[in-house]
């Protein structure tokens, strides 16, 4: 089984790591592809090793959860981000390209997405180097380029043929890059403090289930179309996993606040065989919305799930 399979991989990866730190990185499948602050302190001061040194041993690890039915390539990656102003408290995020069969190639999620995401999802405060096991394409380039920060963002690379260690800066990648500021945006993603959007149900609803949902929208980054939007997908496995729309000034590298979902519960415990038996999306319309997209990628993913839909308007809308 893919699972046994993952499972076994990792295992083989952490024998490459003294005894000493396997404890702390048994942590990361149990905490969903997250090296927590206080785990991530502990390896590095046990191996005596930099952030970044660490971060390249724990690319194997990020590989196991790319699922890449169409390309069978898969591709890791794993982002430092900072947790809080104190600058030794920094946390590690994975993340893995997903692929969707029978789906359009756009409804692909890269690696770099992923991690970022994954960082979102987890409060990180601001994202500092990403390493990748390939170097980031075009369009994970421009996605990247919305964080907050992004001007100083690390990229570090591995030489395919001499092996060697490279680091660029994330403009380096992305001459005369087109920016959030380019519409008018002083900040990017993830900058801090993130504020609620102040949305509520336009049909009420005590739905806990439904209330995760509008959760996730009223935490979601929509400054282009103003479409805030979040997703709630139950998995066979009785979790609950949120995601949030995440935009891009460029459009095209945005994800639905159900792929952003997926990617919460691909991160979790390294079970690609968990399947998804509900899934709500509560969105504030504008002049696009999420719900085509979603039922589309829900269609495929769950082909039994229908997806339950709700309006949400912002507090000002109603004055």
């Amino acid at each position: 089984m893919q699972k046994d399979k993952r499972d076994f991989q990792f295992q083989q990866i952490l024998e490459t790591f003294p005894t000493s730190v396997r404890e702390h990185l048994q942590t990361i499948p149990q905490n969903g592809g997250v090296l927590s602050a206080m785990h991530c302190l502990a390896v590095m001061e046990a191996l005596n090793i930099p952030a970044e040194d660490l971060m390249l041993r724990l690319l194997p690890v990020a590989k196991l959860y790319g699922a890449t039915a169409i390309s069978d390539f898969q591709v890791g990656a794993v982002a430092k981000a900072k947790m809080s102003d104190h600058a030794r408290e920094i946390a590690f995020f994975l993340g893995a390209n997903i692929e969707f069969p029978a789906q359009v190639l756009i409804q692909t999620i890269h690696a770099e997405q992923s991690a970022a995401i994954n960082a979102w999802l987890h409060g990180a405060s601001q994202i500092e180097t990403i390493a990748v096991t390939a170097a980031p394409c075009g369009c994970c380039r421009q996605f990247l380029y919305e964080l907050d920060g992004a001007q100083n963002l690390k990229i570090i690379l591995v030489n395919q043929v001499d092996r060697k260690t490279v680091q660029h800066n994330l403009p380096d990648f992305l001459p005369q890059a087109f920016g959030p500021q380019e519409l008018g945006q002083a900040t990017g993603l993830m900058a801090s403090p993130a504020q609620p959007a102040g949305l509520t149900l336009q049909s009420a609803s005590n739905d806990a289930f439904v209330q995760k949902a509008l959760a996730a929208a009223n935490q979601s980054y929509a400054p282009y179309s103003h479409n805030l939007a979040g997703c709630a997908i139950e998995a066979s496995n009785g979790k609950i996993y949120a995601g949030r729309y995440v935009e891009n000034v460029a459009f095209n590298p945005s994800l639905s606040p159900l792929h952003t979902a997926i990617i919460h519960m691909n991160m979790d415990n390294m079970k690609p065989d968990n399947k998804i038996t509900r899934a709500v999306l509560v969105e504030r319309p504008t002049s696009i919305s999420q719900r085509s997209i979603s039922e589309l990628l829900l269609q495929t993913v769950a082909p039994n799930v229908k997806l339950e839909y709700y309006e949400a308007m912002r507090f000002a809308d109603l004055n």
